[in-house]
């Protein structure tokens, strides 16, 4: 049997209720592909529970291999790419990991698979300070040649995406769902930016719902492709705290970033720092430092700072020069209305237009208090 007749029979296998890692694992490791016809017996003594062996008996025992030409025309025809574990295309570092997945489906630059990268992950619902560190560091990270992964949710995942994707390093999204389905649906226009200018990945084949169990499968992908992950903000009890866990039990590297005693979204960074299971990450260019390996491939074959510097200058080109002086003020730390004006004494009522100029362009944001932050 071909391997690419294997892939295509592993991926019809999957679609079934309750065949899962574990499954597909008895089946290729006891070469079980390779026999004519099961018995019920048989996989029982395998270890299948009995309603999945009675599922794969009827699927095996009816299952006809398609031709290397079928299969060739059914993955032209396809919008994604389908890559098994043996595979040229799947990345390195995945197949180090105790569960490797048996297949991964992808949409976009797959080239982003043979780069090193970087994880970036935490809350739905950053602060300001989260923003703040993820946008710093995404756009570093990602200038200086690292490719940026994270799980496509809302918040700081979101975030490190839309910062990354606009550099040739560019970013991975690791998706909970079907990799032909926007999950959640508010990041469509993000899922489809990054199906050209990145790459969606996923576990699941475009048949499977979402269910609560993909999503611990994602952040142990999001941890498998990184040499390192970074955590941005999050509760104890959070996503990003299971992906630290995937980090530590994958033997990568883990840093998290420090925040207030006071915010709940800090809980998760500020524990893992204090019990020594994550360094302190305080800067973005300590990540070099610490990861003396690493250098090789900052600004390899590709002028990555340069174009990140000219993308920072072209946002700012956006600025007039009173919005620029505003910016670069509140940017230090937090202020408000009345601060600004001392500062700049600009009269109030162009200081306002100006402010809402600020936030529409969403270089800053207004918070509860009338307190400007910067984005």
């Amino acid at each position: 049997m071909e391997k690419l007749q294997l892939k295509h029979y592993i991926i019809e296998a999957s679609s079934i209720l309750g065949v899962g890692w574990h499954s597909i694992d008895r089946i290729i490791s006891n070469e079980l592909y390779s026999q004519r016809l099961w018995t019920l017996e048989q996989l029982q003594e395998l270890g299948f529970p009995k309603k999945t062996a009675q599922q794969l008996c009827q699927f095996h025992n009816q299952y006809s291999y398609p031709t290397l030409d079928e299969l060739y025309e059914r993955e032209h025809r396809s919008r994604y790419t389908a890559i098994s574990c043996w595979d040229e295309l799947y990345p390195e570092p995945l197949k180090q990991i105790a569960q490797p997945p048996w297949l991964l489906f992808a949409i976009g630059r797959l080239e982003l698979l043979k780069r090193d990268a970087v994880a970036i992950v935490g809350t739905r619902y950053p602060t300001s300070y989260g923003k703040q560190c993820t946008k710093q560091f995404a756009k570093h990270f990602a200038g200086e040649g690292l490719t940026i992964v994270s799980g496509f949710a809302n918040g700081v995942d979101t975030i490190a995406h839309q910062e990354a994707v606009a550099l040739p390093a560019s970013t991975i999204a690791v998706l909970p769902s079907a990799i032909t389905h926007c999950y959640p649906a508010n990041n469509y226009a993000l899922y489809e930016r990054l199906a050209s200018d990145g790459l969606l990945l996923s576990e699941s084949a475009q048949w499977m719902p979402v269910h609560p169990g993909q999503f611990h499968a994602r952040n142990r992908i999001i941890a498998g492709l990184s040499r390192a992950t970074v955590i941005i903000e999050g509760e104890r009890k959070s996503g990003s705290m299971i992906t630290a866990r995937h980090t530590l039990d994958m033997d990568r590297e883990l840093f998290a970033v420090p925040g207030s005693i006071f915010s709940k979204k800090s809980e998760g960074p500020n524990f893992l720092i204090e019990k020594g299971y994550a360094r302190m990450l305080l800067t973005s260019q300590q990540l070099f430092e610490e990861l003396s390996w690493l250098q090789h491939t900052v600004n390899a074959g590709e002028p990555f700072a340069p174009q990140a510097e000219n993308a920072e200058s072209t946002e700012h080109n956006r600025l007039s020069e009173e919005e620029r002086l505003i910016y670069a003020y509140i940017k230090e730390q937090p202020r408000s209305i009345n601060e600004i004006h001392e500062h700049t004494s600009i009269p109030f009522g162009h200081l306002n237009v100006l402010l809402l100029n600020l936030c529409i362009k969403q270089f800053i944001e207004l918070q509860p208090g009338s307190i400007y932050i910067a984005l």
